[in-house]
């Protein structure tokens, strides 16, 4: 109507940018709420990785050192429990020197580790700082040791369990005019680097049909080999072949 002035709202801009510093805010979060602390590797009490809930420590990634990767742990309150290097950013395999702290701040040990094993003197201090009997440890004993179970158990590398199978019994030729029917059983290890050595027969039919089961599974080699803790290790495997 003639006369009559619309009137315009007034604009508080207190509000308005009360508004945009919430956007903005909100903006810098997860949209599912965890903050970026959740960016840490949570650790049990003896420094194995676990969920945040059952946490005694944390581990941060630090960057690069050369080739490695440095990782420093803390306490859920924040006191350094360790510091090294690590052989990748997933700062599960320990390598090179690290340094381990009492939780009032002194030197606890310090040594070096080849890959994820304590290798050579470790010097070691009590909560005053005193010197305490070194520790020598061999790595090669370690690396050594058979596996009758791993994280990634070893692999046929051409197929499953049914092709082997039927790749071995295939290599198997009846010594008469009989065919051959039942189960030979062998073992071997898978070497770290997917060889096999030590096979041998510990449940057979006759001499000539375990040797040619033998010969049969070496001819397989080299196989995917196990893996455990990220490292490749050596796995003795029970093997029956169903003939």
């Amino acid at each position: 109507m003639a006369g009559m002035t619309r009137s315009i709202p007034t604009v508080n801009t207190r509000s308005i940018l009360l508004v945009c510093s919430l956007i903005l805010l909100l903006g810098g979060l997860p949209m599912n709420g965890i903050s970026q602390d959740d960016d840490r590797q949570y650790l049990s009490a003896m420094l194995t990785t676990t969920s945040r809930k059952s946490a005694t420590f944390y581990r941060s990634y630090e960057g690069r050192k050369g080739d490695l990767h440095v990782g420093r742990t803390y306490t859920l309150d924040g006191k350094l429990k360790a510091e090294g290097t690590y052989t990748d950013e997933t700062m599960l395999i320990e390598q090179g020197d690290f340094v381990f702290y009492h939780p009032n701040g002194q030197m606890e040990s310090r040594g070096a580790y080849v890959l994820g094993n304590k290798s050579g003197v470790w010097e070691r201090f009590d909560t005053s700082g005193r010197p305490m009997a070194e520790k020598v440890y061999d790595p090669e004993a370690l690396l050594s040791i058979v596996h009758t179970r791993a994280d990634v158990m070893p692999g046929y590398r051409n197929g499953n369990e049914k092709d082997l199978n039927n790749y071995l019994r295939s290599r198997v030729a009846p010594t008469s005019e009989r065919k051959i029917k039942g189960t030979v059983t062998a073992t071997f290890i898978v070497e770290k680097d997917g060889r096999l050595t030590g096979v041998s027969v510990v449940e057979g039919m006759s001499d000539q049909i375990d040797q040619q089961v033998v010969d049969a599974i070496m001819s397989t080699s080299p196989w995917t080999p196990g893996v455990e803790a990220g490292l490749p290790v050596r796995v003795r495997m029970h093997l029956p072949v169903r003939l």
